[in-house]
């Protein structure tokens, strides 16, 4: 991906095609505009093919929720965990009266790091418990060392 480049304004746009139907050259439009002789000519070539000054919309599919709408999601997640994806859409269906999938809300919290998962808790273990334990482990391991004495010899 190449670099990120600042967008020209329509302004300075319009001023250039401005200049250049009234048969100014590239270099003094670019002096006067203060922008470089090939954005000049790039402005004036882009618009002898599409007679248009301003951008053409992109290409794509739209996004169902604006970048807002992601993070009131997000924080309705974040205050309460437990709500289910079902639940979440149908408030944000409700707040943003827009109908959505809930694989769409997933996605959303997929992508903010909220997964649909929780961590396994591991038992609390009382010390008698843990004494219970010590004492299974230590059987077994005294049984393969006579094992192996008595192999051994």
């Amino acid at each position: 991906m190449g670099r990120k480049k600042s967008e020209i304004s329509i302004d300075i746009r319009k001023l250039t095609i401005c200049h250049w139907k009234c048969g100014s050259s590239e270099r003094k439009i670019s002096e006067i505009g203060n922008v470089s002789k090939s954005t000049i000519h790039n402005i004036i070539s882009k618009y002898k093919k599409t007679k248009l000054v301003k951008n053409r919309p992109r290409t794509g599919r739209p996004r169902r929720f604006t970048q807002r709408e992601e993070r009131w999601i997000v924080r309705k997640i974040t205050c309460s965990s437990k709500t289910s994806a079902v639940k979440l859409t149908l408030k944000a269906q409700q707040r943003f009266n827009k109908s959505a999938n809930p694989e769409t809300v997933r996605n959303i919290l997929k992508k903010y790091n909220f997964h649909g998962r929780v961590a396994r808790r591991k038992p609390f273990l009382s010390k008698a418990h843990r004494r219970a334990r010590l004492e299974f482990a230590n059987s077994y391991i005294k049984k393969p060392l006579e094992f192996w004495n008595s192999v051994l010899l």
